[in-house]
């Protein structure tokens, strides 16, 4: 991958939050890269480590008890970790956006939606009121919002969700940032709307240039909107690669179970697959891979080591032991 069209960089990155029942490891040496006008998916099961990531990447993480212990995030070459607050303050907005995961508890309910948005845009761009309330108009019409000068004057709970939805999408992309962070933004609404909501991201990805970051628990919105997906577990990331890579050919357990869990129209299962056991407490976790108590594939090593991540042909990653040398020569 070429550096120069390399928008986000994201090396090693260890995320903990430090509490009286031990350490918990939300984020644990996570690599991934993203290019200038792409999408990128981070899958996996509920506290798998994926919105510690947005909020790592956009510093939101609450301290205390949480920090970023190590690692970097160089965004358009600049490692927004070493930046001051004064400075990340203005970084977000500006050239991060983030949309969270239900815009009823984002948005202000005592604001009307052209306030807040006028607002965003008086922040981070040098600009007058009228200028900056004709920039909300066009924006909440480029999010496919009817009428939107009567919108300007409502208030958050006058909307439908998909429209609060949308709302966001316009705050979040009013000052044209470089990179969008989804967090789950269509968990509440419903499989029209949900639908409706990706196409507008995907079609402001192609008509803006800006890079997205999907995170989500749903294969079907990764298959839909992303180019790279991140499948993570228990704060590491396990499999990397193209969406068609990894949807067709699986390299790691997880993922493999992930897509069996998928239910299949045309097969006549009595009993939908379900991957077996808990994921672990990230604060107890167990030695070895975290997924070995789990995993139909473990061996001794799995028990005794952690696996590395390991760098395939063409781009892709897998943290398993299968694919190192040890186990292959255990195998033979």
């Amino acid at each position: 991958m070429s550096e120069e069209n390399t928008l986000l960089k994201v090396s090693n990155l260890c995320t903990y939050f430090f509490t009286d029942e031990g350490t918990v490891y939300a984020l644990d040496d996570v690599s991934f890269t993203l290019k200038k006008g792409e999408t990128l998916g981070i899958v996996g099961e509920s506290g798998c480590g994926k919105s510690q990531m947005a909020l790592s990447i956009m510093r939101l993480v609450q301290s205390p008890p949480g920090k970023t212990v190590a690692g970097s995030i160089e965004l358009d070459g600049v490692d927004i970790l070493k930046l001051s607050k004064r400075e990340m303050k203005k970084i977000r907005g500006e050239k991060v956006a983030m949309i969270f995961q239900e815009p009823m508890t984002s948005l202000n309910p005592v604001l009307t939606i052209g306030h807040q948005i006028t607002e965003s845009i008086l922040i981070h761009q040098k600009t007058d009121r009228k200028t900056a309330r004709a920039r909300a108009v066009e924006m909440l019409r480029m999010v496919g919002i009817p009428l939107p000068e009567k919108h300007m004057r409502e208030y958050p709970h006058q909307l439908s969700g998909g429209m609060r939805q949308r709302v966001m999408i316009a705050i979040a992309l009013c000052c044209n940032p470089q990179l969008l962070i989804c967090d789950e933004p269509t968990t509440a609404l419903d499989v029209t709307i949900q639908a409706q909501i990706l196409e507008l991201i995907n079609d402001l990805r192609r008509r803006t240039g800006t890079s997205v970051i999907m995170i989500t628990h749903d294969l079907g919105v990764v298959a839909q909107v992303s180019k790279n997906v991140m499948i993570m577990y228990a704060g590491k990331a396990m499999e990397y690669g193209t969406v068609q890579q990894v949807f067709t050919d699986p390299l790691h357990p997880y993922t493999k179970a992930l897509l069996a869990s998928i239910p299949n129209a045309e097969e006549d299962a009595r009993r939908l697959h379900v991957i077996e056991g808990m994921v672990p407490s990230l604060a107890h976790r167990p030695d070895g891979c975290l997924f070995h108590p789990r995993c139909p594939e473990c061996r001794g090593i799995c028990r005794r080591e952690r696996p590395e991540l390991v760098q395939l042909e063409g781009g892709r990653q897998v943290r398993c032991h299968k694919y190192t040398e040890a186990w292959k020569e255990a195998e033979q």
